[in-house]
């Protein structure tokens, strides 16, 4: 897979702020969504997850070496010149500086990798502001089947059809049998033993009353799903990741 070109990046002004925190230039771009500035810092761009380069023996993910080179293209094009919006979390498990980044004429870098379906939108709370915009983005990369939503892997997937090879990344389709709520968190059991835990510390962001109400609704859900002896596991740590599906009408 070639390099990516994308001429009329520099009209796309989605999913602006009004303010940045600071100015900072890039030293070296790691991967599509992990870069390292001129003062050592790591930065790890919120609000998206780009495809995995090959590590551990474990080959490149498609699309992995596009978003990086994409990326790199971005900084190249603002003379490694960036500008950072800070997370409300300001660092993540691995001590990596969480933000949104921005072309310092205004242009937003994680909306830049969505739009070209070179990333996934996905909220980390509580780092989800502008999550609804790089959304709205992605379901036009979705429309469009652009980069990454053009593969088979990136299509939603039954319950029902989930095998013991299915694991990582996945959007999901399935009819939920059961909710109930334990001491430390909520779980949604879908058609086919997929199990969806909402930790104690995430509920805060859904609505309680509406996860109860989910019994006998179809909803999609994304997430890196784990396959378990009983069937396959997800966490769920954000509304966002979720949506219903209406009744079809006959």
């Amino acid at each position: 897979m070639g390099a990516f070109f994308y001429p009329g990046w520099v009209l796309a002004l989605d999913c602006p702020t009004s303010q940045f925190d600071e100015t900072a230039r890039v030293k070296s771009v790691h991967d599509g969504d992990t870069l390292k500035l001129t003062d050592g810092r790591k930065i790890r761009l919120i609000g998206i997850n780009t495809p995995e380069l090959a590590r551990d023996g474990k080959p490149a993910q498609a699309f992995a070496l596009e978003a990086r080179d994409f990326l790199k293209q971005l900084i190249q094009s603002a003379k490694n010149n960036i500008q950072l919006v800070y997370g409300i979390e300001r660092k993540d498990k691995y001590k990596r500086t969480l933000a949104h980044l921005y072309l310092p004429d205004g242009n937003n870098i994680q909306a830049l990798l969505i739009r070209e379906g070179l990333a996934t939108a996905f909220t980390t709370p509580p780092n989800d502001r502008l999550s609804s915009c790089y959304r709205a983005l992605e379901n036009t990369a979705i429309q469009q089947k652009k980069g990454i939503w053009s593969l088979a892997d990136y299509q939603p997937i039954a319950t029902t059809a989930l095998t013991r090879n299915h694991r990582g990344f996945r959007r999901i389709t399935g009819l939920v049998v059961s909710t109930h709520k334990s001491d430390n968190s909520f779980w949604i059991k879908l058609e086919g033993s997929l199990a969806i835990r909402i930790k104690q510390h995430n509920l805060k962001y859904f609505k309680l009353e509406k996860l109860n109400e989910l019994k006998g609704k179809t909803i999609i859900t994304r997430g890196w799903i784990h396959p378990e002896k009983s069937g396959h596991f997800m966490n769920l740590s954000h509304p966002d990741a979720f949506s219903l599906i209406p009744p079809t009408v006959h």
